[in-house]
C-alpha cells in the first residue's frame, strides 16, 4: 500500500497541535495554582514591607489606606495584638472584637514562630483548612510591626481555582479550533511542499524510461529549487549521453555489416580462386600462377583491412583525454616528412608493375610556430591525413602538399592532394568508417576509410574542427585544433 506523504505530514502535524494542547492542559492543572502561590508569596512579602513603612499613628488614615490595599489587591489585611487579639481587619464585618483560634492555619502560624516573629522575620505558609479539606487554597503571610503589633495578610486563590477549571475548559475548546484550523493549514503546507516532490519523482520515473521530455517547473531559490534543477540538468544530460549512446550503437551495427561486408568480397574471391586452381595448376600453370596473384592480392586487402580494425580498436581503447604539451611545429612536421619519405622509398618495389611517377612532397609552415596538444594524438591526425592523400593521389606528377597555419586561437593543418574530386553528397560522410567513397575515387587496397574517422576523433577531443574540399586539380582536407 502507498504510503502518502501528504498524510504523514498531516497526520505528524495533528499529533503534534494535539501534543502541544494536552500537554498545556497538564501543565495548567499541575502548575498554575503553585506557581501563582509562590509569585503571591513574594508579593505579599513586599506588601507587608511597605505597611510597616506607614505610620500607624494616625489611625483612621492608615486604616483608609489599608483597606484601600486589601480592594485593589484582593487580599485580606489584619492588625493583631501580642495575644491574638484583632484591633483591626478588612473583612469579617470589620469585627474588632475576635481572636484567632489556636488551631486554625493563623493560629498555629502566630503561636508557633513567636521567636522568629520577634526577630523580625517575615513567615508565611499556604494550603487548605483542616476543617474543610475542600476550601480554597490560602496564602498567609505574618510580621511584626511593633512591639505589640503584628501584619497579617492572606489571600484566597478560590478565584484561581475556578480560573483554572475555566481555562482548562478554554483550552480544550480552543485547542479543537486550533486543531482543525492547523489541518487546514498543513492540508495547504503540504501540497505546497509535497507538489515538487511529486514532479521530481514523477520526472523520476520518466527518466527511468528513458524518456526525457518531462521537466521539473520549481521556481524557487530553496533546496527544492536546487535539487529541480539538477533533475532537470541530469535529464537533459542524460538524454545527451542516450542520443550519444544510440548513435555509437548504430555506428557500431553499421561498422560490423561494412567490416563483414568488406571481408566477406575478398574471402569468396580467394576461395573460388583456390577451387579453381586446383582444377587447373596441373594442365595449364600459368593461369594457376595469374590465380595465385589474385588470391595474393585479395590477402593483403583483408591483411590491410585487419591492421587498420585493430589500430581503430586500440585508438578507442587506449585514448583518452589529450595530454597537451608544449609542440614545436617544426619538429612536428620535420617527422612527419621524414615518415613519408621513409615509407613511399619501396613504393616502386611495391608496386613494381606501377608506371606512376614519384610522389611530390611539399610542406610549407612557420618554424617558430608553437602549439599545445597531444603530440602522438597531433601526429597520427596528420599522417592520416598523409596517408589518405597517398592511397587517392594522381597527376603528372602526383602532388601531396601539407600546409601548417595559426588562425586565431586554433592551429590549422591542410593537407592537398592532386587527383580526382569528391562528389558533394560524399563529404560528410568520408569521415565515416568504410565511407563508399572507393567507388568515384577508385578502389584501392592501400586503406578502407579508418583513417579519416581517427582523424576526426582525435580533432574532436582537442575541440577542433575538419572540413574537406575540392578545389582545382585535387582535393583539400583540413584539420584545425585548439591551442591556446
Amino acid at each position: 500500500m502507498k504510503k502518502s506523504i501528504k498524510k504523514k505530514f498531516k497526520l505528524i502535524g495533528a499529533v503534534t497541535i494535539i501534543g502541544f494542547i494536552i500537554t498545556n492542559i497538564v501543565f495548567t492543572y499541575l502548575f498554575m495554582i503553585p506557581f501563582s502561590v509562590s509569585i503571591s508569596k513574594n508579593q505579599l512579602r513586599n506588601l507587608a514591607m511597605q505597611i510597616e513603612e506607614q505610620d500607624m499613628d494616625d489611625t483612621e488614615q492608615f486604616q483608609k489606606y489599608i483597606e484601600h490595599l486589601g480592594e485593589e489587591l484582593n487580599v485580606r489585611i489584619t492588625i493583631v495584638d501580642d495575644v491574638g487579639a484583632i484591633l483591626f481587619t478588612t473583612w469579617a464585618g470589620n469585627n474588632y472584637n475576635g481572636k484567632i483560634g489556636d488551631d486554625s492555619m493563623v493560629g498555629r502560624l502566630f503561636y508557633d514562630n513567636r521567636d522568629s516573629l520577634d526577630e523580625g522575620k517575615v513567615v508565611s505558609t499556604s494550603g487548605r483548612s483542616d476543617e474543610n479539606p475542600n476550601s480554597p487554597i490560602r496564602i498567609i503571610i505574618l510580621k511584626r510591626m511593633e512591639q505589640d503589633r503584628h501584619l497579617l495578610i492572606s489571600r484566597s486563590y478560590r478565584s484561581l481555582q475556578y480560573t483554572m477549571k475555566y481555562s482548562i475548559f478554554f483550552e480544550l475548546v480552543s485547542g479543537c479550533i486550533i486543531l482543525i484550523l492547523g489541518l487546514i493549514l498543513l492540508g495547504k503546507w503540504s501540497n505546497y511542499f509535497v507538489s515538487p516532490i511529486e514532479q521530481i519523482t514523477h520526472a523520476a520515473e520518466h527518466i527511468a524510461d528513458l524518456e526525457f521530455d518531462n521537466k521539473v517547473e520549481v521556481n524557487t531559490d530553496d533546496e527544492m529549487g536546487q535539487l529541480a534543477k539538477s533533475i532537470n540538468r541530469m535529464s537533459d544530460h542524460l538524454e545527451a549521453n542516450v542520443e550519444q549512446l544510440q548513435n555509437d550503437i548504430e555506428n557500431r551495427k553499421k561498422l560490423v555489416r561494412n567490416i563483414s561486408h568488406e571481408i566477406k568480397s575478398p574471402i569468396a574471391v580467394i576461395m573460388g580462386y583456390s577451387d579453381r586452381m586446383k582444377a587447373i595448376i596441373s594442365q595449364n600453370p600459368e593461369k594457376a600462377v595469374g590465380y595465385c596473384e589474385i588470391i595474393s592480392d585479395e590477402s593483403a586487402r583483408v591483411d590491410i583491412l585487419v591492421k587498420e580494425m585493430l589500430e581503430f580498436a586500440k585508438f578507442e581503447r587506449d585514448y583518452g583525454e589529450p595530454t597537451k604539451e608544449k609542440i614545436y611545429v617544426k619538429n612536428l612536421f620535420e617527422g612527419i616528412r621524414k615518415r613519408f619519405y621513409q615509407e613511399n622509398l619501396t613504393r616502386d618495389e611495391i608496386d613494381s608493375d606501377n608506371e606512376k611517377p614519384d610522389i611530390v612532397y611539399e610542406d610549407d609552415y612557420d618554424s617558430s610556430d608553437v602549439i599545445y596538444a597531444d603530440y602522438v594524438m597531433m601526429e597520427r591526425a596528420v599522417y592520416n591525413l598523409i596517408r589518405n592523400a597517398v592511397t587517392y593521389v594522381t597527376g603528372n606528377p602526383p602532388v601531396i602538399r601539407v600546409l601548417g597555419k595559426r588562425n586565431g586561437d586554433y592551429y590549422e593543418v591542410s593537407v592537398f592532394n592532386s587527383g580526382s574530386s569528391i562528389p558533394e553528397e560524399d563529404r560528410k560522410s568520408i569521415w565515416e568508417p568504410f565511407s563508399k567513397v572507393d567507388k568515384v575515387r577508385g578502389r584501392s587496397k592501400k586503406g578502407y576509410g579508418l583513417g579519416l574517422s581517427i582523424v576526426r576523433e582525435i580533432v574532436e577531443k582537442h575541440n577542433g574542427y575538419y572540413s574537406v574540399n575540392n578545389i582545382d586539380n585535387g582535393v583539400k582536407f583540413v584539420i584545425s585544433i585548439y591551442s591556446v
